[in-house]
């Protein structure tokens, strides 16, 4: 019988848990395993990190590299829209498909692999405001052919999953496709429906802002063929000695991997174009490609869980800020995993690696600083909070953020006052800041913080933004579920009406904020830590303002 997606949740966040137990438990200050080698003396900042060389270069049709007018966005946003991109959050479909790429430029040419009864019809959606109906139908094929193709196989010791179907469909990406984050929708006649992520790049473009989707998470929750980054069908004991240690993109989606862009992803695109403002789109593995496209935006927006990192990726990021770059994280859990890219017969980067154990990677013995572990741990230990300002620490816990700095600017228009709940505002995975820990960055504000029970201790998730040398801001939301929030919908967390009210306009606040440049000179940060957790919790006026996890 299949899983309902509740019973599957659970046991993607029990993993979740037991791995990261598995790598260091409850967070630590980043100095306690002689992490933060490089550390400059107090009061002096460190130089700027370097920016990585980019290893491609933007695509070669002069439509990839059209410039596009300021207030395209806004404009693009008053066509007529459409729901029908919306499909059915399931863990898998009887028709189901997958692309031989992630992201693509004007241009070039996409290819598809299906499997399941057809035939069908494949239609592209650009995703968006548009009225509130959140997509625009661009293109569409039919005739498409179904299939039966043999289940692939997973050999150990990677259990590699990877699809060596025949291409179902070739199309090419045309001026009529604008940029932007796009659903293609397989549907046939027996009213089987899947969706299939593709960003379409503007290599030339200058945009505010730039959105980063998170492509290396949701193939790390991908089950699909059985084996995941996090578990496999055979071992369901907590050493999961048969998941997965390279995931591939030669597959369709299923599992928790099917819903990161829309629990995740999709509700910060509409947010970001509902504003109007200019933004530009590339994936995570598009920012490990040519990192030095951070420097032509004034912002770099992270949407709720952008887990998995490479060196590449945190290294551009952590250069960017130091030029002045803003980066707002709409999320938690955000730079935790490391993973390397890895070839695939079928091309470049098609395949991800994350051992999770030193000993287990194979290039760890040669070069420490390759190993898959948490970026916190050794021997990386270049804890994420050190980037985004707080880490991570727990999940599976509902709670309400207690408003502590209620003046911030990011708070400007909600009407809210110190020591206000926010219900519910707090899901899924929360992040929380290490006071005192030499790598939290200095002058750090925490605006927010929510008191949780764990079990007989007390904890708290926190809000955080910090402004960086260069001028940068930096925001943190602290939870994962702030996307879900803002499209009213969360999985196995009923959203509040007036904390999602209070959360769109402080998403909306940040976004025309970054967008404007160097937020440190308008919008300086005010340095505030939060209470101890034993006294949040023990300050909370009534029981239900606390969020406990038994």
């Amino acid at each position: 019988m299949r899983r309902t997606r509740v019973a599957a949740l659970a046991t993607a966040l029990l993993l979740a848990a037991s791995v990261a137990c598995d790598s260091g438990g409850a967070p630590k200050p980043s100095g306690a395993d002689g992490s933060e080698a490089a550390r400059a003396a107090p009061g002096q900042a460190l130089p700027a990190a370097a920016m990585p060389a980019d290893r491609s270069g933007p695509a070669g049709a002069p439509c990839a590299l059209k410039a596009r007018p300021a207030g395209w966005v806004a404009a693009e946003n008053t066509r007529p829209g459409t729901g029908d991109w919306r499909v059915p959050e399931r863990w898998g479909a009887p028709l189901m498909g997958f692309l031989d790429q992630d992201s693509v430029a004007c241009g070039e040419t996409v290819r598809l692999r299906v499997t399941g009864p057809g035939p069908a019809r494949l239609t592209a959606y650009r995703l968006g405001w548009y009225g509130g109906t959140g997509g625009r139908e661009v293109w569409s094929a039919s005739g498409v052919p179904g299939g039966s193709p043999a289940k692939p196989p997973a050999e150990p010791p990677t259990y590699t999953v990877e699809a060596d179907w025949p291409v179902a469909l070739e199309f090419r990406v045309g001026e009529d496709w604008p940029p932007g984050y796009y659903m293609l929708v397989l549907r046939n006649d027996a009213g089987s429906a899947y969706g299939i992520q593709l960003t379409v790049r503007n290599d030339a473009g200058a945009a505010p802002l730039l959105f980063q989707a998170a492509n290396l998470t949701a193939q790390a929750y991908n089950t699909y063929g059985g084996y995941g980054l996090y578990s496999g069908p055979k071992d369901p004991s907590g050493a999961r000695s048969d998941r997965a240690r390279v995931a591939s993109f030669e597959r369709p989606y299923t599992g928790s991997g099917y819903l990161v862009p829309a629990w995740y992803d999709i509700p910060m695109v509409q947010a970001l174009e509902r504003t109007g403002l200019d933004v530009d789109y590339a994936t995570d593995i598009d920012v490990d490609r040519r990192p030095s496209q951070l420097l032509r935006h004034k912002a770099l927006i992270i949407g709720g869980h952008n887990e998995y990192w490479t060196r590449r990726m945190y290294d551009a990021a952590e250069a960017a800020r130091d030029r002045g770059v803003n980066i707002a994280f709409f999320g938690a859990n955000t730079v935790y995993w490391h993973t390397r890219l890895e070839p695939s017969a079928a091309g470049e980067d098609r395949r991800m690696a994350v051992y999770r154990k030193s000993a287990e990677d194979p290039l760890a013995a040669q070069d420490p600083q390759q190993a898959t572990v948490t970026w916190r741990e050794s021997p990386l230990s270049r804890g994420e909070h050190r980037l985004v300002g707080s880490t991570w620490g727990g999940l599976g816990v509902v709670g309400s953020f207690r408003v502590l700095d209620a003046g911030s600017w990011i708070f400007a228009g909600t009407g809210v006052k110190d020591g206000q709940v926010l219900a519910n505002s707090l899901g899924g995975e929360y992040d929380v800041a290490l006071p005192g820990d030499p790598a939290t960055p200095p002058g750090l504000g925490v605006i927010a913080a929510a008191p949780l029970r764990i079990g007989p201790s007390a904890a708290m998730g926190t809000m955080s933004y910090y402004t960086a040398p260069s001028g940068a801001g930096v925001f943190s939301a602290g939870t994962t579920y702030w996307p879900c929030q803002l499209r009213g919908a969360c999985h196995e967390m009923a959203v509040d009406p007036v904390s999602r009210a209070v959360l769109e306009r402080m998403t909306d606040n940040i976004l025309r904020a970054f967008a404007a440049g160097p937020a440190a000179p308008k919008y300086p940060a005010r340095p505030l830590l939060p209470p101890a957790p034993e006294n949040l919790v023990a300050t909370a006026a009534r029981p239900e303002d606390v969020g406990v996890r038994p």
